[in-house]
């Protein structure tokens, strides 16, 4: 650390929240910086989920930026195209017969991947437990979809609920009532049914399969045009669930503002609502300009 701030090196701590007993001694690094006896090209990066631990100096001083899962289907299914699916580019774009079959049944397998990300925002009527599935299960899952469409004859669907409901999705899953639900949705997913075009996934039929040797620059600018807001239909569950969640982010946003408030109104302040506007255009001046 020394040796890169009189160098002019960068120095890169990844996962921070994993050490929290170091962290006084990070606090203690960066607080004793002498920017006269510091390379100007010296620069400390921090990766860190949000953590009690990790030192509050820190954050005040430094710039951060923070990385967030995408919200709703139509970002989850973007997220899986742009990222997952370029590794089978020469098998979609060969003359194998599997090829047909392998679309409907990613883009099914994305779906659910999504649906089972947005259940959570449904709290207690999604899923007992708040679940954190990521891209890995999905990328094992397409991997497998891949090696046992080639590997059999016929489509392998009990090989594929078990692989992807009790082993990738499930292995995650501690509640047996959680594990029933996402092995019942996992159903409507991996199924026959889904192995033709204009299969509709959801009864207003915005959620489809596409059309035989459908491109894949044509399944994007389809996922594009899907609407940002889901229908709690998508989820199997009662419109009555989207008011749920609605007011929960409410609740949520109007607990971030309140811990805004100060607990004292200085006597330079006449209002809390000035208070509130000083500590807005406070926040606005700090926060940098977009990147060209």
């Amino acid at each position: 650390f020394i040796e890169a701030m009189e160098m002019g090196n960068w120095v890169f701590f990844q996962n921070c929240h994993l050490a929290p007993s170091w962290m006084p001694r990070l606090d203690y690094l960066v607080e004793t910086i002498n920017l006269d006896k510091t390379h100007k090209d010296f620069r400390v990066w921090l990766t860190s989920t949000p953590s009690a631990a990790f030192p509050v100096a820190i954050l005040q001083n430094g710039c951060k930026m923070t990385v967030e899962p995408p919200r709703g289907i139509k970002a989850n299914l973007l997220r899986a195209y742009l990222s997952q699916v370029p590794q089978f580019h020469d098998f979609l774009n060969s003359e194998n017969p599997k090829v047909q079959t392998f679309k409907w049944l990613l883009f099914s397998l994305c779906l659910f991947h999504g649906i089972c990300l947005e259940r959570r925002k449904f709290g207690p009527l999604g899923f007992n437990i708040p679940y954190e599935f990521t891209d890995g299960d999905l990328r094992i899952c397409i991997s497998q979809l891949h090696m046992f469409l080639l590997e059999y004859t016929d489509i392998p669907f009990k090989v594929l609920e078990y692989t992807a409901g009790h082993i990738n999705y499930g292995g995650r899953v501690t509640d047996d009532w959680d594990r029933r639900c996402i092995m019942n949705i996992l159903a409507d997913y991996y199924d026959m049914e889904v192995i033709s075009g204009g299969h509709n996934f959801d009864e207003p039929g915005i959620y489809h399969q596409l059309p035989v040797d459908t491109e894949m620059i044509n399944y994007l600018a389809y996922i594009r045009e899907l609407p940002v807001n889901d229908s709690p239909g998508l989820f199997g569950l009662h419109d009555n669930a989207d008011m749920s969640c609605a007011q929960a982010t409410t609740y949520v946003s109007l607990a971030v503002l309140l811990s805004l408030q100060p607990r004292v109104v200085g006597s330079a302040a006449s209002s809390q609502d000035e208070v509130t506007k000083l500590m807005a255009e406070s926040l606005l001046q700090q926060i940098p300009q977009p990147i060209p």
